[in-house]
């Protein structure tokens, strides 16, 4: 019955391109959706290399700050994928200026990641290898 209903869910999604088939001025703006669907995709891009420099730039330059209120495990700049997640989240707009304050601050003075660890070490601190060390 499953499959079923999303056949009859499509056909119903069908209608739309119908009444676009009938009415001038929903066909002028289908027309001109269509159209910038390539413009889209190229500003779409642009901003993905963006996201991608400014991330390896991020690792590069904050990869060594002592996470924070804002700058924490959900949002940081100690590798590369967690730096994109966090620049998509800036570019939203979802407390961008508190991440900024956090990335401004100093390294603590405390915040000496280990050169060489060796298994102990991992296995005391959950597997990170960039734990402090007091």
């Amino acid at each position: 019955m499953g499959a079923t209903t999303t056949i009859v869910r499509a056909f119903r999604i069908c209608r739309i391109f119908r009444l676009v088939k009938k009415a001038k001025s929903l066909r002028l703006i289908f027309n001109t959706f269509v159209l910038t669907i390539p413009s889209l995709a190229n500003v779409g891009a642009l901003l993905l290399l963006m996201w991608y420099i400014y991330g390896i730039l991020g690792v590069f330059l904050f990869a060594t700050i002592k996470l924070q209120d804002y700058l924490n495990v959900h949002a940081n700049f100690q590798d590369f994928g967690s730096a994109f997640l966090t620049l998509i989240r800036i570019s939203t707009g979802e407390a961008w200026n508190s991440i900024m304050h956090d990335c401004l601050r100093k390294k603590a003075p405390n915040f000496n990641c280990m050169e060489d660890p060796d298994y102990y070490d991992i296995q005391d601190n959950d597997g990170k290898s960039w734990f402090i060390r007091d």
